[in-house]
């Protein structure tokens, strides 16, 4: 459950509605392997390998985010051997406004698949509303108690819908297809409490296997006597959780049916060989045959082995969709779904930019890597290495420049306390490095509770900047409403005209991308437009742009022009890179 939205401190009005495991006894080790902790104080269960549903309040909106971990297989939080993962996408129940009008769920895509671990189905019929509940949550164990370390278990009787809405004027509105109530409700003393928000409750079917029949939603107190757990009515939204989960990897495979494992969005570049991309089935009648469609151009799929393997050839987002047959009569077939980002090949020169975004979880080492390719003999003496991490706490951070040949290079070492974010070029010296090869970005978080990820980088190996013909602008620029806002850099020292896969890496924050229309405008000019009003209500361009631009001289001073062409959502220019 979750809090009302406004706490009362009079004792005749309704108190907070607060959800957590009050009444119960610590779960065993194992006992519920698809329960999840979530980082911002809700529980959830493992709908997919990739997919955890949990309680629409319990999220922000719809959209890319990064900023949630995922805590699985254990029962105590402090666990060491407990998996983690991080969000890269939140899907919110359309129309939900709060909890007291229903849609109270939600689905958070994970950046990593949790595979060999059981699934909670759905309940799709009232056949289970009925008898004793299960509950499982790490909220608190008393009404405005803390939070839990250890899970918690407890058993909750089903309650009508006519009785729970004669529990008070906060019952009255209770939607009967959409919630579902529980709890003791002459004594009281059992239900879920804060932190227990977005949880399940379940119980086993004929056949003995546990069943989500509901999502901790909201109820008045913590275990009141005739003031029952209300939780959203999960056979009520089955269909809808399922059409939502097919467009971010796949819906819930129903017994009997195949499982296909997710091997995460994968990202590559045009012309290198790709460490071959594995899936895994189970269900059905083994062996399997496969398939795959929307794969990049010069990569195939196994049909006997799911593997897929081969070189990109050509630059590109694609939408990747595997299946597995079994080998039963009538078929039996599974599908799974991801992203897969070809970047384009490296341009020769001595400066590269890498713009994906890379997940920084907490307490955890991540890398993000560029190739030099074309540049002669050594890296110069006073090569840069413009930076662009978001995150909470810098504090937390140790960056370094790894070499092609494994020397890495500390350039922030956990200075900047609670300051936000590191947007720094640093200078270091690369004369005894061969310049040509793989470097990475290193970043290791190095203490708990805050994340971020690696926003965008640039290395330029050549030692002066303007001649590598690549320039960044790290100053914000703000973008006030109904305005347009520039952001210039010079380009000096340079030959020729700019290469038809010129590269824009862009980093503009923003509450509302269906605004902007973002363009590059030449030195003679001519305008390029890389970004029109497309994203609706998502948050932030994080993209890099390859612009034809052979027919514009490299030399002179290049803008970012951003419009913001709509009312009520404001952001800024955070950095921008032109690599001609």
């Amino acid at each position: 459950m979750t809090m009302s939205a406004v706490a009362t401190a009079t004792p005749a009005q309704a108190d907070p509605v607060w959800p957590q495991v009050v009444g119960g006894t610590p779960a065993a080790q194992g006992e519920f392997p698809w329960m999840v902790r979530l980082s911002m104080g809700c529980g959830g269960a493992l709908y997919t390998p990739t997919l955890i549903l949990t309680a629409a309040h319990c999220v922000s909106g719809t959209g890319n985010n990064t900023g949630i971990t995922i805590t699985q297989g254990a029962v105590d939080l402090q666990d060491p051997n407990r998996v983690t993962r991080q969000s890269n996408y939140v899907y919110q129940a359309p129309g939900f406004t709060g909890v007291g009008g229903g849609k109270d769920w939600a689905l958070i895509r994970m950046s990593q698949p949790i595979n060999g671990v059981p699934l909670l189905r759905l309940a799709t019929d009232t056949s289970l509303h009925n008898g004793i509940f299960t509950v499982a949550g790490w909220g608190a164990a008393s009404e405005g108690g803390g939070q839990q370390r250890y899970l918690l278990k407890a058993d909750v009787p089903f309650i009508t819908d006519t009785q729970c809405q004669s529990a008070g004027s906060s019952y009255s509105s209770l939607i009967f297809d959409d919630m579902i109530c529980a709890g003791n409700w002459t004594s009281g003393g059992v239900d879920t409490c804060q932190g227990d928000s977005g949880g399940p409750m379940f119980k086993r079917n004929a056949q003995n296997e546990w069943i989500q029949v509901g999502i901790t939603s909201w109820g008045i107190g913590c275990a009141r006597p005739q003031n029952p757990g209300v939780y959203a009515e999960v056979r009520f939204f089955a269909t809808a959780i399922c059409n939502a989960a097919a467009t971010l990897g796949g819906c819930q495979v129903p017994p009997g049916g195949i499982s296909v494992s997710n091997p995460g969005n994968q990202n590559s570049t045009a012309g290198t060989a790709i460490s071959a991309v594995s899936h895994t089935a189970s269900g059905g009648t083994a062996p399997y045959s496969w398939s795959a469609t929307g794969l990049p151009p010069g990569l195939s799929l196994g049909s006997s082995t799911g593997q897929i393997t081969g070189t990109p050839t050509t630059a590109g987002t694609y939408t990747v969709t595997v299946t597995a047959s079994d080998s039963s009569s009538p078929v039996k077939t599974g599908t799974t779904s991801y992203t897969w980002t070809v970047d384009p090949a490296p341009v020769p020169g001595c400066s590269q930019t890498n713009g994906t975004d890379v997940s920084i979880p907490d307490n955890a080492t991540v890398e993000s890597s560029v190739t030099v390719a074309g540049c002669a003999g050594n890296a110069g003496s006073a090569s840069t290495v413009a930076v662009n991490i978001v995150h909470t706490y810098i504090g937390d951070l140790i960056v370094s420049l790894v070499a092609p040949d494994g020397t890495a290079y500390v350039l922030h070492n956990r200075t900047g306390g609670s300051a936000d974010n590191i947007v720094q070029t640093y200078t270091v010296n690369l004369s005894s490095e061969v310049a040509n090869g793989i470097w990475k970005l290193r970043v290791q978080d190095a203490a708990s509770a805050d994340t971020g990820y690696i926003n965008t980088w640039t290395l330029n190996a050549s030692g002066s900047a303007p001649p590598s013909c690549t320039g960044t602008n790290n100053t914000d620029v703000t973008i006030p409403d109904n305005t347009t806002v520039n952001s210039t850099i010079a380009i000096a020292g340079c030959t020729g005209n700019g290469s038809s896969a010129a590269t824009v890496p862009v980093a503009i924050v923003h509450t509302y991308i269906g605004d902007l229309i973002v363009t590059l405008v030449a030195p003679d000019g001519s305008t390029y437009v890389l970004h029109n009003r497309t994203g609706g209500s998502a948050d932030n361009i994080n993209t890099t742009y390859t612009v034809n631009l052979s027919s514009e001289p490299k030399n002179g001073t290049w803008t970012l022009r951003v419009q913001d062409a709509a009312s009520a959502d404001t952001g800024y220019i955070n950095s921008w890179t032109i690599n001609l």
